[in-house]
This record gives structure tokens, C-alpha cells and sequence, in this order.
């Protein structure tokens, strides 16, 4: 009897043995598939990152657009034809058309440049000190290379004649600066003088300071009776201009009955004579007044015009 139940004993704990092996190998599966699962569960979101690296990847064909645009300017640059590069290349075309209108400026310039001597035969020309000394008589000077005059006479002295001309259709050109006026009087003037004194046809183109005004007049003038002064003459044209104390290219022309003074080229006062100068008189000359007025000329010049 107690042998029996010593075997059953036995018998008891080998069953309990192998129920708790069985125990432990469920136990494990379920660890085995806790791990599995969790494993499972954790790649699941490393695949979603992945998902956002991929739709990063977006932005580098909008990289690779930009990187397209760059080359488009690049494809400009063979507009470096090196005048269409500075400006807009395609818009080149309107600088041909500025270039177009520079031409006019310079037709403007050459419209007064023939007034201005081109292509005049030059009869005389002074610059420089040495010619200048040539033309110095009466109240006038050579200083510093400049023809001077005081303009400490109100009364009208015989005008300084720079050159004789061979043609009835001349200009006479100077240079002038005026310094001061002689306080002293009023109706002040200077200009250049052109005509024929023995046949009694001379003319000015000149400045006058008049007394009733503190602004200055261009005018032309007969000036064939001299002494009686330059505001006493007939005047044939006069408008306002101020030459305040710049250098200013002064040009009297002389064209059959047309005369004329220029300012810089520019045309200030014309007016028409009643007979063309007579060339046959043989004393056609050019000059050069100051009455009150103190100057300095640096060139003085007298050119036979082509006939108008």
C-alpha cells in the first residue's frame, strides 16, 4: 500500500512537470507573439516617415524648376553681343532709335555751325597775343593775351577796323566778355560793325545798355553816321538779351539784304536792308566798338560767306 502510493506520487509529479512545461511553452508563444506583434507594430510608423521623405521629395523637381529658369537667363546671355547685354536685350532696338535722334542733335549743331564759320573762307583771325597786338589802336589794348577795352569813354570813338573784305556777303565774329560798364552815363554799348563807309552803308550788331531799363538789348543798327553814337542810330531790329559776364561767341553776317546777329550760334535779332551792300566801293570792311562798355575779346575773326 505504501508502495502504491509512492507511485503514484511519482506519477503525479511527472504530470505536474509536464503540465507546467506545457504552461511555459504557451506562456512563451504568447511572448513570441507579443514580440512579433510589437515588432509588427513598429515598422508600421518607420514606413510612415518613409511616406514623408518620399513627399519631400517634392521640392527637389521645384529645385530642379528653378535650376531650369537659371539657364533661361542664360539663354539671354547670348545676348551678350556685348551692346544688347546692358539693356534689356530684345528692347536693344529703341537704342538704335535714341541713336537715331543723335544724328539730329548733331545736324541741329551743324545748322549753326556753318553760321559759326564752316566752310567759310576765313578772310582774318586773331587769337593769341602776338595777332591781337596787330589790331591795337585808339582806346584799345593787348593784356594776357586778350584785346582789352577800359570802357572809360561815353563818347563814340572812331570803330576799330579789324579787316577789309573782298565780298559784300561776310561775317564778322568775335569772342567777347564784358567786365563792367562806366557808371558815369547810360545807353552803353559794344558790338561788331560791317559795311562800306564810302558808300555810306554800315551796320552794327551789338548790346545796348539803355537807360530805361536795367535789362540788355540785342540790336542792329545803322550805324552810317558813327559820331551821333550807337543809341542815337535808326535801329533796324533789337530784342532783350542779358550777356551777363560769360564769354559769349558773338557773329554779325552780312548776306545782300539779309542781316543778322548770332549769339552762340544762335540766331537773337534779323533784319532786312533797304539795298545790299556795294562791293564795288572797294573798302568793305569789318570791325569792332565799345562805348562805356569795359571788354576783352580773345579772338576775332571775318569770314566771306557763300552767296544766300
Amino acid at each position: 500500500m505504501s508502495r502504491q502510493n509512492v507511485l503514484d506520487r511519482r506519477h503525479r509529479g511527472w504530470r505536474d512537470l509536464a503540465l507546467a512545461g506545457v504552461a511555459a511553452g504557451a506562456v512563451t508563444m504568447l511572448l513570441v507573439a507579443a514580440v512579433a506583434l510589437v515588432w509588427l507594430l513598429g515598422r508600421s510608423p518607420s514606413q510612415a516617415p518613409l511616406l514623408a521623405v518620399q513627399s519631400q521629395s517634392t521640392p527637389t523637381p521645384r529645385s530642379l524648376t528653378f535650376v531650369r529658369n537659371t539657364p533661361t537667363p542664360g539663354a539671354t546671355v547670348p545676348a551678350a553681343v556685348p551692346t544688347a547685354t546692358v539693356v534689356v536685350p530684345t528692347a536693344e532696338t529703341a537704342p538704335t532709335l535714341v541713336a537715331t535722334p543723335e544724328p539730329p542733335a548733331v545736324s541741329t549743331e551743324s545748322a549753326t555751325t556753318p553760321a559759326a564759320g564752316g566752310g567759310d573762307d576765313v578772310v582774318f583771325e586773331a587769337p593769341g597775343r602776338d595777332k591781337l597786338e596787330t589790331l591795337v589802336s585808339g582806346s584799345w589794348s593787348v593784356s594776357e593775351d586778350v584785346l582789352v577795352n577800359p570802357g572809360s569813354s561815353a563818347v563814340a570813338e572812331p570803330w576799330l577796323v579789324i579787316s577789309a573784305v573782298p565780298s559784300a556777303n561776310f561775317a564778322v565774329e568775335g569772342e567777347i566778355r564784358v567786365i563792367g560798364r562806366l557808371e558815369s552815363v547810360c545807353d552803353q554799348s559794344f558790338g561788331l560793325v560791317a559795311g562800306s563807309p564810302s558808300a555810306d552803308q554800315v551796320y552794327g550788331g551789338g548790346l545796348i545798355f539803355p537807360c530805361a531799363s536795367d535789362k540788355a538789348r540785342a540790336r542792329l543798327t545803322d550805324v552810317s553816321v558813327w559820331e551821333d553814337g550807337y543809341n542815337a542810330d535808326p535801329v533796324l531790329a533789337d530784342k532783350t538779351f542779358d550777356p551777363g559776364n560769360e564769354w559769349h561767341t558773338y557773329r554779325l553776317e552780312l548776306r545782300g539784304e539779309e542781316l543778322r546777329l548770332l549769339v552762340d550760334g544762335k540766331a537773337v535779332v534779323s533784319g532786312t536792308l533797304e539795298a545790299p551792300i556795294d562791293a564795288s566801293s572797294g573798302d568793305v570792311q569789318a570791325g569792332l566798338w565799345a562805348q562805356g562798355v569795359q571788354l576783352k575779346v580773345r579772338k576775332v575773326s571775318v569770314h566771306v560767306l557763300p552767296p544766300g
